[in-house]
């Protein structure tokens, strides 16, 4: 959970920043292209973990075993130290909301008018 969270982050937290800096409006197209980049990013990040999704396991055990993964956003020293929690779930919902919260603004202000 943690590769997805990590890879859902860095997208949310780019497009945050731009949200921040046009003085919190955003376009239709931020708004459409954040999640999208967010579940680019997710799917990144886990991109080792998908042979098992295939049933190859031999291939999943073999890029388990290899660093040259980190590439995929840190994937192998991720694996060798995650812990399992449940505030990475929340974490990603949070994510998720605060997004929704920004599109319920824009659509607020635009009735507004």
């Amino acid at each position: 959970m943690n590769q997805l969270l990590l890879g859902a982050l860095l997208p949310f937290a780019g497009m945050a920043v731009w949200y921040a800096r046009r003085g919190r409006r955003a376009s239709l197209g931020m708004l459409l292209l954040t999640p999208l980049l967010m579940a680019l990013g997710a799917l990144y990040a886990v991109a080792p973990d998908l042979p098992r999704l295939a049933g190859r396991m031999d291939l999943y055990y073999r890029l388990a075993d290899d660093p040259r993964t980190n590439i995929f956003l840190w994937h192998y020293a991720i694996d060798r130290i995650e812990v399992d929690s449940s505030l990475y779930h929340a974490a990603l919902v949070l994510t998720f909301l605060l997004l929704i919260g920004a599109a319920w603004r824009e659509l607020y202000l635009a009735e507004r008018r």
